[in-house]
């Protein structure tokens, strides 16, 4: 176990010369293995054989322990890491030895694990214990990367976030190989001439199900980027050039049937151009600039026919965005987000009424700049602002061809800040927003808002060596526009204060502004050898606004939730491990009125050969819908219960299947059921095939 040999006399180092480096440990961390990385004697050639001596002079990092199928014992294949580091990029290298076959898969970049092996990283380069970068590699050199977040639920991986980074695997007769370059300028890290960094190395052995790590630490407890390793070694390096300018000329060209659109024929080209820019002010604090930035090269958004009440949330994937999004995060849950990030170039809000229009897909962004990232005094800072432009349509009537405003000049400001504290195990932060149109014309003046405001605060403490944890936010809203607009608001699906039934709600036709405010607290045992679970208290009340910039799909109410489980997470003589889950949830909205109110329990069991079996029951009591009239009155959910069964194969075999049975009944004799079999082979690392009924 090499890696805890180099803890053990590296510890009176780091101890010794603070002012060096400043890689003081707390006592909290002085348990946790270390591993070293050295200056690269030489070149490295990213093939993914290891064969630079320059890697020969790398410590050995070898301590790898499982969490899956055996917790606490060595990895079951022999395992080796290397890291070095130049001026420009962290190198890794991985050497997988396996006695038996490598199991690989074929895939677009973040494709889930499914059953192959992969070899994984992940760091804290912030070292604030709450964020970290993954990079994984599988031996068919599929790439997946994510930014790693510590959540009330454990950690979060969002897959969006696309580094730029090299990787290259080999095959042998011995196992594989995976050797990695990651640049210094896709991390974020403070100006420390001496960097300390949290570190976890991760090996999936897919026909075993096997999950090692270098950081171990046993199921029971409360794990995640808080509890990682730590990476010592790096020095002299910065995040790269202060200064990068990304200048484009997009030439475009669109062969559609314009329907009935007069304005457009079915050969469209157009030609656009502008500049992205990202400044280091420090290396730890990016500024990213756009104008005019260019989204054509994103995935396109799945097509939805949304025939509910409720907005579709759809996930953000343009690049300026994504980067630092980690720390633009606030809310959740019922209560939605303070940014949703969409919001900024969004479809225009307005269109003529008639379907020969040319209306713009979506509204131009002028410019856009956010400064993001982490203090070395534990501060997680983010101010975004941009600015879009005004959007018009051209629309045909009898009368002959005109135009009109269908969104105006608008301005996006956030402001983020989050202090960490106790190497993170409490946090407090808080949160602006603001959005301000130019409403220049009568049209936009009676249907949009004119200026909206949130503000939050936010906080989470744990204790108990982290086994216990209270977190909560509160948020205030506060929209201004003219009667018109604040009418278009207060009828909105969020909000229905026209329901004829509801003497809590009335729709004022003089309001020319509107308040509200959302609030949450939760308390969770979130470790312990078997028993977990949750309670959580929140309320939204009927004048809570913060669609202009977040993003929030009811309001109206009041709830609370119980969640208890028993899990059993060591294998036994049949079962290899199992949980149960009992969850109690009741909302009402403002008037008292039961809108929900439910029981469900569910477990599931996975037995020694790596079948499955899951099952779960939900009674939910009668209660009343006021939404699904859209603005009439109340109506009855009759009371039901639904159930399922799902039984499902080794996944690791070719052939995997699984099938789903399921029903429910109401109280009023309505019923259903339905029956879902899948078979799957897998006779190729190229391809699989599915069979399952439509």
């Amino acid at each position: 176990m090499r890696l805890i040999r180099l803890a053990a006399c590296a510890a009176p180092l780091l101890l010794a010369a603070p002012a060096a480096g400043q890689l003081l440990l707390d006592d909290g961390h002085m348990d946790r293995p270390l591993a070293e990385a050295v200056r690269a004697q030489g070149p490295v050639h990213i093939d993914g054989r290891l064969d630079e001596p320059a890697w020969a002079l790398a410590p050995v990092i070898d301590g790898f322990r499982q969490i899956d199928p055996d917790e606490g014992a060595p990895v079951s294949q022999r395992t080796e890491v290397r890291i070095l580091f130049d001026d420009d990029a962290l190198y890794i290298g991985a050497r997988l030895f396996d006695e038996g076959p490598i199991t690989t898969r074929l895939g677009r970049r973040d494709m889930p694990l499914l059953d192959a092996d992969w070899f994984g990283i992940v760091i804290d380069s912030y070292h604030g214990h709450q964020t970290g970068f993954v990079f994984d590699v599988n031996p068919s050199g599929v790439q997946r990367d994510a930014v790693k977040s510590m959540t009330s639920s454990g950690e979060s991986d969002d897959n969006s976030w696309d580094a730029v980074w090299d990787v290259a695997t080999s095959i042998d007769d011995e196992g594989w190989s995976a050797e990695y370059r990651i640049p210094f300028s896709q991390l974020r890290f403070n100006r420390a001439e001496r960097q300390l960094w949290g570190i976890q190395l991760e090996r999936v052995i897919g026909r075993r199900r096997e999950y090692a790590v270098t950081t171990f630490i046993p199921k029971s407890e409360r794990g995640g980027i808080p509890a990682y390793g730590h990476l010592v070694g790096v020095q002299g390096v910065s995040a790269g050039d202060r200064l990068e300018l990304l200048p484009y000329v997009v030439a475009r060209g669109e062969y559609v049937d314009p329907g009935a659109n007069p304005f457009r024929t079915d050969s469209e080209h157009a030609v656009s151009g502008g500049l992205d820019a990202r400044y280091r002010v420090t290396s730890d604090m990016t500024l990213n600039a756009s104008i005019n930035p260019d989204f054509g090269q994103v995935e396109v958004d799945p097509a939805v026919i949304n025939l509910g009440v409720y907005e579709t949330f759809f996930e953000e994937k343009r690049p300026f965005f994504i980067e630092g999004s980690d720390i633009f995060g606030f809310g959740g849950g019922n209560a939605g987000t303070l940014f949703y990030t969409r919001r900024v170039g969004r479809q225009p809000q307005l269109a003529p009424a008639t379907s020969e229009a040319d209306v713009p897909a979506a509204t131009t962004i002028l410019g856009a700049a956010k400064l993001s990232g982490r203090t070395a005094g534990g501060w997680s800072i983010g101010v975004m602002e941009a600015v879009t432009a005004r959007e018009e349509a051209e629309y045909r009537t009898a009368d002959g061809d005109a135009t009109m405003a269908v969104e105006p000049l608008t301005n996006y400001f956030v402001g983020r800040a989050r202090r960490d504290m106790r190497n993170g195990q409490s946090a407090i932060g808080t949160m602006v927003t603001m959005t301000h149109r130019d409403l220049d014309e009568p049209t936009l003046e009676a249907s949009l808002r004119s200026s909206a405001y949130a503000i939050g605060l936010d906080g989470r403490h744990e204790w108990a060596d982290r086994s216990w944890v209270v977190y909560g936010n509160i948020a205030l809203s506060h929209i201004r526009g003219s009667a018109d607009a604040i009418r278009a608001v207060q009828t909105a699906s969020n909000h229905f204060f026209q329901r004829p039934d509801a003497d809590h709600l009335d729709v004022d036709e003089n309001r020319t502004s509107m308040t509200g405010a959302s609030g949450l607290i939760g308390l969770g045992r979130q470790a312990g050898e078997h028993w977990r679970g949750e309670l959580q208290v929140a309320t939204t009340t009927p004048s809570y606004e913060i669609n202009d910039l977040g993003f929030n799909y009811r309001t109206d109410r009041r709830d609370a939730q119980l969640n208890v489980t028993y899990l059993q997470q060591r294998p036994g003589s049949f079962w290899r491990a199992f949980n149960i889950t009992g969850r109690a949830r009741i909302e009402a909205n403002y008037a008292n009125e039961m809108i929900a109110n439910w029981l469900t329990l569910t477990t599931s069991w996975r037995h020694l050969s790596y079948w499955q079996v899951q099952t779960g029951i939900t009674y939910s009591l009668r209660a009343n819908d006021d939404r699904l009239t859209r603005g009439g009155p109340m109506a009855v959910r009759p009371a039901n219960t639904n159930g399922y069964l799902l039984v499902a194969g080794d996944p690791r075999r070719n052939v995997s299947w699984s099938l789903r049975l399921e029903g429910e009944r109401t109280e009023f004799d309505g019923w259903y059921w339905g029956i879902a079999p899948e078979i799957v082979f897998k006779v190729s690392p190229r391809w699989n095939l599915t069979l399952t009924p439509e």
